[in-house]
């Protein structure tokens, strides 16, 4: 009996139901954006004209003229390569170019040597005085002839074309400033070796500045050219006015945003007091 009940409790016990699963709040990609959009975008302040100076070959800076804050105009001499360097350079490159002209003169003796002997083989053949096999064999030579004088030639045309650069680089070894600016960073002190297009220093122009932000794709579509958008600087007690100049057809490949710039406003209160690298809030 005992048995029997036991079976009936075990087969007709009641299964507790499952504990259902809560939906998790999940939120929308339009609420994360307009949350965004009401933070704001983060942005940094640039100066509309910047430019490195760097040397177009690889040497030595001899001399640092300029530091940050410093104040350069238009052509100054901002830095200085060294000319020792330089001048050794062209001394190789003419020593190369002397030997290549010394071996396009053998060569073109050679052709001349070639010729003849090929004229004098068809003579004696044709007086059946020599085999035809030695006709042969002088033709040949002067194909070989030709061809080490053509190769001595593009070797001259080659160490020209060093020599006339070495001369290039010993005549820009002062690097100047395409135009009015300041100087804001000092890369490279003197004695420093540097690579062709390594920045020694950068100068930020005196022109208006940039403001430069990033946004999702989805928003871009409301950013027009034209439209005024404001940025809230820390060092600033106002925001200051900034209007699109350029929104970027592409994602930017790094964070997969859509940059725009717009050029601040100079008559904006405390526009004067921008200074580039500023991180701002866009609004």
């Amino acid at each position: 009996m005992k048995r029997w009940l036991l079976l009936l409790a075990a087969c007709g016990a009641p299964t507790a139901p499952a504990p259902q699963a809560r939906d998790t709040p999940v939120t929308p990609r339009v609420a994360l954006a307009d949350a965004a959009e009401s933070r704001g975008y983060v942005g940094v302040i640039t100066a509309a004209e910047s430019v490195d100076i760097a040397p177009r070959f690889q040497g030595v800076v001899a001399t640092v003229l300029v530091r940050a804050g410093d104040v350069v105009q238009a052509n100054q001499v901002v830095a200085e390569m060294d000319r020792k360097s330089m001048q050794e350079e062209l001394r190789a490159a003419e020593a190369a170019l002397g030997a290549a002209i010394a071996a396009n003169r053998q060569a073109e003796v050679d052709v001349e040597a070639a010729r003849g002997k090929l004229t004098l083989e068809t003579k004696m053949v044709a007086d059946g005085v020599s085999p035809r096999v030695n006709l042969d064999e002088a033709q040949l030579a002067l194909k070989r002839a030709e061809a080490a004088a053509q190769k001595a030639q593009s070797a001259v045309a080659q160490e020209s074309s060093h020599v006339q650069t070495a001369r290039d680089h010993l005549a820009d070894l002062a690097l100047r400033a395409p135009h009015e600016g300041t100087v804001a960073m000092r890369f490279k002190d003197p004695g420093a070796t540097v690579a062709p297009g390594a920045a020694i220093v950068r100068i930020v122009g005196h022109g208006a500045l940039r403001l430069r932000f990033a946004v999702p794709p989805e928003q871009a579509h409301l950013l027009a050219l034209g439209a005024t958008v404001h940025a809230t600087v820390e060092t600033l007690a106002q925001p200051v006015a900034a209007t699109i100049k350029q929104v970027s057809p592409a994602l930017d490949p790094s964070s997969g945003l859509i940059i725009v710039e717009a050029e601040l406003a100079s008559d904006s209160a405390g526009a004067r007091d921008l200074r580039p690298g500023l991180a701002a809030r866009v609004q």
